[in-house]
């Protein structure tokens, strides 16, 4: 047994609890695949309860559950200055246009990611596999991943093609699937995979009881095209496809039908109306919101008052690095609490630590993000100068703790990472 306590810990429960002076009793069995929480209280009347269990306090510090970040892009991990932002459309293009350059040295942009996230103190990852490229690498991680292997396609011809393919990345991850890899499946968007090919992939997430993520309505244009018929995507598959009169195979209603009974994960939705909330709601699905990406390439937020509306919790992920500046959880909900400044400032803070801890874990159907008796022993210790004083200790987690986590627990051990940062 190990005992672990700090300044402040966040329980990350749906009350928001914090234990000033608190402690974590966890198993730390390193033969153990299910090393879980034993208890949680104030740290010394639970070094006095267990004498035996070996213990240390980490002052002017914040005890958490390890972050989840539900949606991130390990194959585009090698951007620097190659894409355009301001504009999703000018965005995409650029992706399309420099897309070779993208996968140049892309086994050690993937490791270098996978440190980047053990570093910030993250322990589950909602990983979206278009490529297969990141299979490897992830299975052999420290981390706990849900791997989304991705359909992409609207050419009817290439249907039968491109799901074999996608089948044999699926058969790979259940290959490698363990208590810490678990295989999933994910639509890429309305816009660019065919309504039959995603049709099929919900069946399979279906037969199969896989989660499910799908990018949705991101962008103007995507609404549009799926609304209207008509828009930038008509000239975009004109242009980068060769189609002559390209149309949508789907429209918003028929795209979310396919998701029922799949308690589907759909990211980013900035133009998602409250009544399109609202069915998302009834499908017992959740929305994963990344707010760096959505200002690169959207120069938007996600409404979190229509969120709220329609019973859904927030949750926020990085995305790629095709779209971000860093991966860090820790750097997101900073960029996002100054980001919505209609919202009481504390509430706003409170909200954005559940975003990467609770409601994450749930959506991913990981017993973590929380801390209390049985669940998994994953916690991260971040460094948070003065902590124990603040009036307001989520907006000072938010504001000053160090980007870099300063001890992780994955299954009730000490993780060893690469010091790259």
């Amino acid at each position: 047994m190990r005992l672990i306590g700090a300044s402040c810990v966040f329980t990350c429960n749906s009350q928001s609890t914090i234990l000033e002076n608190g402690s974590v009793l966890f198993e730390n069995d390193p033969q153990s695949k299910t090393n879980k929480i034993l208890d949680i209280g104030d740290f010394n009347q639970l070094r006095a309860k267990y004498p035996q269990a070996k213990s240390t306090f980490y002052n002017h510090c914040a005890l958490l559950p390890a972050l989840s970040n539900t949606h991130i892009h390990f194959e585009f991990s090698n951007h620097r200055s190659q894409l355009t932002y301001g504009r999703f459309s000018s965005w995409l293009e650029s992706v399309i246009t420099k897309r070779d350059e993208l996968f140049e040295n892309l086994d050690e942009a993937i490791q270098n990611a996978i440190n980047e996230q053990l570093q910030s103190g993250i322990v589950n990852v909602g990983a979206i596999s278009s490529y297969g490229y990141d299979i490897q690498s992830l299975s052999q991680s420290p981390l706990r991943v849900v791997l989304f292997n991705e359909a992409i396609g609207s050419n009817p011809e290439m249907l039968d093609a491109l799901f074999g393919f996608l089948n044999e990345r699926l058969e790979e991850t259940k290959r490698l699937k363990s208590e810490t890899f678990y295989p999933a499946l994910a639509i890429h968007s309305p816009y660019s995979t065919h309504y039959t090919f995603a049709k099929k992939v919900a069946h399979l997430a279906e037969k199969e009881n896989l989660k499910i993520s799908c990018h949705f309505l991101e962008s103007k244009e995507e609404k549009q095209w799926l609304e209207k018929r008509n828009g930038w995507f008509f000239d975009f598959f004109v242009r980068f496809f060769g189609q002559k009169n390209p149309s949508p195979s789907t429209n918003i209603d028929d795209f979310l039908a396919l998701f029922k009974n799949l308690s589907p994960l759909f990211v980013h939705c900035l133009f998602a109306n409250q009544a399109i909330l609202d069915k998302i709601a009834k499908l017992n699905g959740f929305v994963v919101s990344a707010p760096r990406s959505n200002r690169l390439l959207n120069n938007t937020y996600l409404n979190l008052g229509h969120l709220k509306q329609s019973g859904l919790s927030l949750i926020v992920g990085t995305d790629g690095l095709s779209s971000n500046y860093s991966l860090s959880l820790i750097d997101e909900i900073r960029s996002a609490f100054f980001g919505y400044s209609q919202m009481e400032i504390e509430e706003l803070a409170k909200d954005l630590v559940l975003s990467i801890t609770l409601f994450p874990a749930n959506a991913l159907g990981i017993p973590n993000g929380e801390l209390a008796k049985g669940k998994l022993a994953d916690l991260a210790i971040f460094k948070c100068p003065d902590i124990a004083n603040s009036k307001q200790k989520h907006t000072h987690f938010v504001l000053h703790a160090h980007q870099k986590v300063k001890k992780l627990y994955i299954n009730g051990v000490g993780v060893h990472y690469a010091n790259h940062l």
